[in-house]
């Protein structure tokens, strides 16, 4: 039988996964609902979900519940760091502890994410399996789902870990900055944020330790190093004091990808300072809105929330030729960027309407976008000469209608005239 939750957490819950059972084969854990503020040390992992189909099956309370192979590996071996360290015995973990088709616990338990990740003993995070010639080579019809080593070096291995796809992703930045501690696994093995971060300085040819209040060094790009950025982004001397705005939160992470376009916002939410997260968190997170919906109401946000009424880098207003933060909310078409600015302008976003309010708000604009009472995309970047066309087919359109109503009107007076 599948797994099915019971009812859906209140915000101030956890889910949690307590190992039971762990091998080659099999995997067996027990889910545990606790209070946040009465919970058991855990560990959340940190990782990347993939682009694959959920292949792999694990049992919770005896349920199975299928899980990409990725999400298989990483369980297997944090199931066995649990049993063999005793900082933690419990696993959190988003794609399984949230109950994702229940959109009601994804909004409660996505609006605490940071807050999950800060209460953790340990953040975790899963960078794979340890490369093997069995990767290098050919594909086979049986899936690796572990590979053990002996010898491991994270030193010699520092640049393929640091050019893996988790380095990528939106959602590990606010996850590896805000952990009180980040251990990095691969495979069975295991390391502290600090070391690791040593090796990396050690390959880019930089400092480890750097004034707080100055420029993180970034190397001198001779050898491509995706995680530098973030690892040196994590300071011991300014942890957890790490919160920016959200403008350069959004430009910063620019390059980073997620499944859900939406994402690109939410994922930040938990890096934003408190009097900006204060009006947002009113509207997001909220996965029942629209992309659209998404875009239009962080660029209200951006350009009417007083402090941020100009970009913060360099005073500029923010126009379709700000190409670095629309690039980080993946809108690439000028006319688009235009149309969500002049949206955006529209909107009474300091009214602190509430959510239904701010719903009944865009609809309103949408309908009339859809029925000519805003112009469109299309409209806007329409040439001088379709122009003319379009007026002239709107015209003959009118005038045939116009025709066959008296048409009709005519016909039936006679009808009537005709039953005298």
């Amino acid at each position: 039988m599948d797994f099915v939750y019971d009812s859906s957490l209140a915000s101030y819950e956890l889910r949690l996964l307590q190992p039971l059972a762990v091998d080659h084969r099999v995997l067996r854990f027990k889910t545990r609902r606790v209070p946040r503020a009465s919970k058991p040390p855990y560990t959340a992992i940190s990782y990347t979900w993939g682009n694959e189909d959920a292949s792999e099956v694990i049992y919770l309370d005896n349920q199975r519940f299928r899980v990409r192979l990725n999400l298989w590996s990483c369980l297997y071996y944090m199931a066995h760091a649990a049993r063999n360290n005793g900082a933690w015995d419990c696993l959190w973990v988003d794609a399984i502890c949230i109950d994702q088709t229940n959109d009601a616990e994804r909004n409660s338990q996505v609006r605490l994410m940071d807050q999950t990740y800060r209460d953790a003993v340990c953040v975790s995070v899963w960078l794979g399996l340890v490369t093997s010639p069995e990767h290098i080579g050919p594909p086979t019809q049986i899936p690796i789902r572990t590979v053990e080593s002996d010898g491991f070096d994270w030193a010699e291995s520092i640049v393929d870990l640091s050019n893996r796809p988790y380095w990528s992703r939106v959602w590990v930045i606010q996850e590896f900055l805000l952990g009180q501690n980040v251990e990095l696994h691969c495979s069975d093995n295991r390391i502290n944020w600090l070391d690791f971060q040593e090796f990396l300085c050690r390959e880019a040819g930089i400092e480890q330790f750097y004034d707080v209040n100055g420029d993180v060094p970034q190397g001198d790009g001779t050898t491509a190093l995706a995680a530098l950025p973030l690892v040196m982004g994590r300071h011991v001397d300014k942890h957890p004091e790490i919160l920016q705005p959200l403008c350069d939160l959004l430009i910063d992470n620019r390059k980073s990808k997620c499944k859900d376009p939406r994402d690109r916002v939410f994922a930040l939410l938990g890096l934003i300072p408190l009097d900006e997260r204060e009006i947002l968190s009113i509207y997001f997170p909220d996965y029942s809105l629209t992309e659209d919906n998404v875009l239009i109401i962080t660029l209200a946000h951006l350009t009417q929330f007083p402090a941020l009424s100009r970009m913060q880098r360099g005073g500029e207003n923010i126009t379709p030729d700000s190409e670095e933060l629309f690039m980080g909310l993946g809108v690439e078409l000028k006319p688009q960027r235009r149309r969500l600015l002049r949206r955006a302008k529209r909107l009474d976003y300091l009214a602190r309407m509430s959510s239904q309010e701010m719903l009944n708000s865009l609809a309103w604009h949408d309908e009339l976008e859809e029925y000519g009472g805003e112009d469109t995309d299309e409209q806007q970047e329409m040439s001088e000469t379709e122009r003319p066309r379009r007026s002239n087919r709107r015209w003959l359109t009118v005038s045939v209608i116009s025709v066959l109503f008296v048409i009709l009107l005519m016909g039936s007076s006679r009808h009537k005239f005709g039953s005298r």
